[in-house]
């Protein structure tokens, strides 16, 4: 009996110690230098639904490792031979989730060759209380740009490392894909672009999905740029006379516009309208509507002269107010000029709550995934007031998106290595302060150093897109519905660039 008493009391303890928050260190030397580690988490503020942030340790060893501490003192160690530090996921959520609105010590302890362990200065890791949406979906295509037939739509579930494809090109003969958008961060509401054999624009709500041809006789070229309306039923595009090039020299890639205009389109109706205040001798592009759906933000600049060179083309930021039940549009409206920036302002993005409005700037044009120069900045729509957005890099720093809660930025950057851009996160607090950036975490922290495509148009959705993928396939593969130009717009008084004549334009 007394042997029972005494193996069942070993096992109470066994399973207490197990259960134990006390954390072990190995016996070190401290020193009075940073770790270095990559990707950079140290000082980064995350959601508390994030994936782990996994990392490797950059200094020479034998062997590592790294203590999560909370200011309670709980935790848990992972212990490494490689310097990769590989966080349970379960341990990381649990902790995220106890410690929101907190922070995070890490210690790195490194053993030398001569059996000496040393520890470093510890980092810091900022739990956010604002959760970011579940998923974000973005294009994956060759660095290079050349080897677009082979390029596909993913999603990536944020909470974990699960990447699944949304539409793959491989399934429709290698044709380019792109543009991809979201009612909302509603992953039952999006749509894309498909190029080249199977043209159109597919658009999916819910369990309908079709696809449209947007080109009409009167609007210069198929539909580009989408910024959905709340309300689901209308979508604005621009429609643009492109040209694209290389460079001999440098080997730099432009994209330039030699007309656009700004259209709607009614998707129950299957129509597309346009004014005569948004069509005309100037480029306009970049639609993007506001939370309330009332009004549309835009990018304009002057029309193509030879006066003004291609690398001296800057936008202003403009708006104009438009009511999709009575197709009644406003006037159009300067917000901030190019010459105030200090550069061309391109890709407005209005965030959820309606407060800010985010944008990139560079020197020239609009294609700034090409411009070294373009920076990120904040625009407060209450005062006018803009900023760059603190943590712009030396090199690109682009495309961008907002969370649901108007708390995260997701963006484009080629800060890693001036080469891919990868998707990064950002947290912003109600007076536009921010916290710096993190790359989206992976399994293997050193994935970046090897991986060599590009993550395009990052877009957070608050949940999987879910959407049938052979109804996707089905729509992308089939004759394109013709879309129709508003009978009652007055075509004659278009003075747009849908009305120029060709040889004007070339």
């Amino acid at each position: 009996m007394k042997t029972i008493q005494h193996l069942l009391y070993i096992l109470i303890v066994v399973i207490f110690a197990s259960c134990s928050t006390k954390m072990t260190e190995p016996q070190s030397v401290s020193i009075n230098q940073t770790v270095s580690i990559f990707p950079d988490y140290a000082g980064v503020t995350v959601p508390a639904n994030i994936a782990p942030l996994n990392f490797y340790i950059e200094e020479k060893g034998i062997e590592y490792q790294a203590n999560f501490v909370d200011a309670s003192g709980n935790g848990f160690v992972v212990k490494s031979d490689n310097g990769v530090v590989d966080i349970p996921l379960k341990k990381w959520h649990k902790m995220l989730a106890s410690n929101a609105g907190k922070s995070i010590n890490v210690k790195i302890f490194v053993k030398d060759n001569s059996g000496k362990w040393v520890d470093y200065q510890l980092f810091t890791i900022t739990v956010s209380s604002d959760n970011i949406d579940s998923h974000l979906a973005y294009r994956i295509i060759n660095v290079g740009y050349i080897l677009w037939n082979k390029l596909g739509l993913y999603q990536r579930d944020l909470t974990s490392f699960r990447q699944t494809a949304i539409m793959l090109n491989r399934n429709t003969d290698g044709n380019c894909m792109n543009c991809h958008n979201f009612n909302q961060q509603n992953p039952e509401q999006m749509m894309f672009h498909m190029r080249g054999k199977y043209a159109g624009t597919v658009i999916a709500r819910g369990d309908e999905v079709k696809k449209v041809n947007t080109k009409t006789p009167v609007t210069m070229s198929a539909a580009a740029y989408p910024s959905w309306h709340p309300g689901g039923k209308h979508i604005a595009f621009s429609v643009n006379l492109i040209s694209q090039w290389f460079h001999g020299v440098d080997k730099k890639n432009e994209v330039y516009d030699r007309a656009s205009d700004i259209v709607v389109y009614d998707i129950e109706n299957n129509e597309i309208t346009t004014s005569p205040l948004v069509s005309t001798r100037h480029r306009e592009s970049l639609p993007n509507w506001t939370p309330d759906g009332k009004y549309i933000y835009f990018c304009r600049t002057e029309e193509v002269s030879e006066s003004i060179a291609w690398d001296e083309v800057a936008y202003d930021l403009c708006r104009i107010a438009y009511d999709v039940e009575t197709k009644t549009w406003g006037s159009v409206e300067t917000v901030l000029t190019a010459a105030q920036a200090g550069g061309s302002i391109t890709f407005p993005k209005i965030s959820p709550d309606g407060k800010w409005l985010m944008f990139t700037l560079a020197d020239h044009g609009y294609f700034s995934i090409f411009n070294k120069s373009s920076d990120l900045y904040l625009l407060n729509l209450e005062t006018n007031d803009f900023f760059p957005y603190p943590f712009n890099s030396g090199d690109v720093d682009s495309y961008h998106s907002w969370s649901g809660n108007s708390r995260w930025v997701a963006f484009s950057s080629k800060r890693l290595d001036g080469l891919c851009t990868r998707p990064y996160f950002s947290h912003v607090d109600e007076k536009g302060n921010f916290s710096k950036p993190f790359v989206m975490p992976q399994r293997d922290p050193l994935f970046y150093r090897s991986y060599k495509d590009n993550y395009n148009v990052p877009e957070l959705v608050n949940g999987k897109v879910n959407i049938n993928r052979a109804s996707l396939l089905e729509a992308a593969r089939d004759n394109a519905l013709q879309a129709n130009f508003d009978p009652n717009i007055d075509v004659d008084g278009l003075s747009g660039a849908s009305r120029i004549e060709q040889s004007v334009l070339h």
